[in-house]
């Protein structure tokens, strides 16, 4: 599985739909949206008006990141603007059980969020729960981060865990997705990748299309 997630947390916000539109017709294969209350992260971004936006700039699948306190607040408004995924933090009080399950009865496909100090196993009583799991490969709640020093260790192992299930959950990682960062996280067992700046940094066609190959072969010899 090889998946490209823009991350709209690094768009041209004065000129959203023109990036929206390049990067959709780049081939990116869905928009991630990263939604901050300014308690579970210190930042603030979006509100579900930034997804209802987007919904009316793409028909490319909306891949929520509710990086929220109280994520059951945003269920059902996310359902009724259709987007297609919500993925919600392991760390939130509470838990994440109940999120989960109203984003499934929702009709909504779930996914599991582990921050970089949470071990991989925590996510393993919920694997029968979610259709995603994403690991952060840098600290929640700024864009521009450099890759974290073991996140590949982590990815792998998160790769063992869900094979181990037996369960068909894709792994997706977020921050610091570049081209010198994508093979290694792919080759390690990720196959969904979040890339905001290495996608929105310059020519998005381009941008689009070198972080393609470049999970598969060395960034110097990328055309």
């Amino acid at each position: 599985m090889f998946e490209l997630c823009a991350s709209i947390l690094a768009a041209d916000f004065a000129h959203l739909a023109r990036d929206v539109q390049a990067t959709d017709a780049a081939g990116a294969d869905a928009f991630h949206i990263d939604i901050m209350d300014g308690h579970f992260v210190p930042a603030i971004s979006f509100g579900t008006g930034m997804v209802r936006t987007m919904r009316g700039l793409t028909r490319k699948p909306l891949d929520v990141h509710l990086m929220v306190e109280t994520p059951l607040d945003f269920v059902e408004e996310l359902a009724a603007l259709g987007v297609e995924r919500v993925s919600v933090h392991y760390e939130i009080p509470g838990g994440p059980g109940p999120a989960l399950q109203a984003i499934r009865a929702a009709g909504m496909q779930p996914g599991l969020v582990l921050n970089p100090e949470t071990p991989v196993e925590a996510a393993n009583p919920f694997l029968p729960q979610i259709r995603q799991l994403l690991l952060m490969t840098v600290h929640p709640g700024r864009g521009g981060q450099p890759y974290l020093p073991g996140s590949n260790a982590r990815i792998a192992a998160a790769s063992q865990l869900v094979q181990a299930a037996p369960l068909p959950i894709p792994i997706q990682v977020d921050g610091g997705i570049t081209l010198c960062t994508i093979a290694e996280a792919h080759a390690a067992g990720a196959g969904s990748f979040v890339s905001g700046s290495a996608v929105f940094g310059g020519p998005v066609p381009r941008n689009v299309r070198q972080l393609r190959l470049a999970a598969t072969v060395c960034p110097q010899d990328l055309p």
